[in-house]
């Protein structure tokens, strides 16, 4: 069966392309291949949609969705082979019209599965990303194309609104694709490309036989037939494909992709303002306008909010929720700028007994016993300071210089202490005033460190050690 859809499918838009571009053939065999050969291409490349439902139940429903499109265009088109083509009293719409016109929702509901299928959860800033670029197409799209189109329908209400439905389909595709390709960061890879090549090159089919129609600069004859079947045959070969490359959820951007949405949506506002400024635009074109520069607007908010909370990510000590080291850094030199109006004490302490405590215990519950010791660390300063851990067991507390430094001090080093069955948990600790004792943050822990290690072997020697041991450690430092 494949074979033979792929016999059908490549070797029909070959003989269309060879007679269509090239003249091969000569006229006498127009009515076959742009009748029958014509139409069993575009059922080709349905059934190769259909070929690959079958190859695996998570892009299942996409490509039936997707296939069921491509088999509605082909059932129009053979509606057109045996009804309409020769016929000056054909009615329009006809029920050719339905079949194209069906292709339209119908790929757009399959491309939405298959991007469900292959990105289970995204992040917002793709989403925005990917309707950005697709309102930008779609505004642009609607200024060229559907103002055209516009300006020169006429007839009955309903042959009017099916004129004005097949450019609106087609902008719609081509916004689908942008949008698509955006959200797979401009990286769609072959098994995307292929379909959204058939999805874009169906568009631009359409577009060219609309202007055609209408009389303008492009020539006569059936040259955009090959290009119609050239859609088909990108649709079709997906038989022939692997999975979907799956979206990968975050939003992360290198180099000139970054500006690639802001460009699209910079070239399109400037294309639509010169448009405004030579042509009265219509109600679409100044809807989606807006609707483009809301979404933009919206991007750029979320894209605050994100960085703001990528920020606070880096900026925040996962285990302890304390302030990270980052955090300590930009504190400490925005405090020390104000240091003339506003004294500062930085306090260093670090954890006794806290190695014990992880290869006895283990380090999860280690990590555990860190979480609460910094919750009650942040809850004891609250009043005069701020708590950062900088690192394994170490934290800093920067005092204010109206707070009773000896007594937040006091409270930190409770705040660090633990007792319990085989663990005794304190901390050992040194401050620094500024500008009185150091002048810099660097100079201020590098004191603070040295009487916190002061006290902490001051502690050493006062505990059950022996004579040898505490002459030998005496010694050392």
């Amino acid at each position: 069966m494949r074979k033979l859809v792929g016999v059908v499918l490549f070797g029909g838009a070959a003989a269309a392309i060879l007679h269509d571009w090239l003249g091969i053939g000569g006229p006498g065999t127009s009515p076959a291949v742009n009748g029958p050969i014509y139409d069993a291409v575009v059922v080709a490349a349905g059934l190769g949609c259909l070929l690959r439902a079958r190859q695996g139940p998570v892009e299942r429903r996409a490509w039936l969705t997707i296939g069921a499109a491509v088999l509605s265009w082909a059932a129009a088109e053979v509606y057109w082979t045996l009804y309409i083509e020769g016929n000056a009293s054909a009615p329009y719409p006809s029920p050719a019209d339905i079949g194209y016109l069906a292709f339209y929702p119908l790929a757009v509901l399959g491309v939405y599965l298959l991007v469900r299928a292959r990105a289970r959860e995204l992040d917002p800033r793709l989403w925005m990303d990917g309707a950005v670029a697709a309102l930008g197409t779609s505004a642009l799209g609607a200024a060229l194309v559907f103002e055209f189109v516009v300006d020169r329908a006429s007839g009955s209400g309903l042959e009017v609104a099916t004129t004005l439905a097949y450019p609106l389909g087609d902008i719609v595709l081509l916004s689908l694709v942008v949008g698509v390709v955006a959200l797979t960061r401009w990286r769609p890879g072959g098994t995307w490309t292929l379909l959204l090549a058939g999805l874009a090159t169906m568009a631009v089919a359409d577009v060219a036989y609309t202007l055609q129609t209408y009389g303008t600069a492009l020539p006569e004859g059936d040259w955009i037939e090959p290009i119609y079947l050239l859609s088909a045959v990108f649709i079709g070969a997906e038989a022939w494909q692997p999975q979907a490359a799956t979206i990968e959820p975050e939003a992360r951007f290198d180099g000139w992709r970054e500006l690639i949405v802001p460009g699209i949506v910079a070239v399109t506002m400037i294309a639509l303002v010169a448009l405004q400024y030579f042509n009265h635009s219509n109600a679409l074109t100044t809807l989606l306008w807006s609707a483009t520069m809301l979404a933009v607007i919206s991007r750029l908010v979320l894209s605050l909010r994100t960085n703001k909370a990528l920020l606070e990510q880096v900026q925040t000590d996962r285990l302890t929720g304390l302030g990270s080291r980052a955090r300590l850094e930009i504190d400490f030199a925005a405090r020390c700028r104000r240091l003339a109006d506003e004294p500062l004490a930085a306090m260093l302490l670090d954890l006794n007994g806290f190695k014990r405590y992880n290869d006895r215990f283990g380090h999860p519950a280690g990590d555990e016993l860190l979480s609460r010791l910094g919750g009650r660390l942040r809850s004891a300063v609250a009043s005069g300071g701020f708590a950062y851990r900088t690192g394994g067991d170490e934290f800093v507390v920067l005092i204010d210089g109206g707070a009773d430094t000896a007594a937040v001090a006091g409270r930190a080093a409770e705040a660090l202490s633990a007792r319990g069955s085989g663990y005794d948990i304190s901390a050992s600790w040194g401050v620094a005033e500024l500008p009185a004792e150091a002048a810099e943050p660097r100079s201020a822990l590098q004191l603070a460190d040295v009487r916190m290690y002061a006290q902490k072997e001051s502690r050493r020697l006062a505990g059950p050690l022996s004579l040898p041991d505490r002459e030998a450690l005496e010694q050392r430092h």
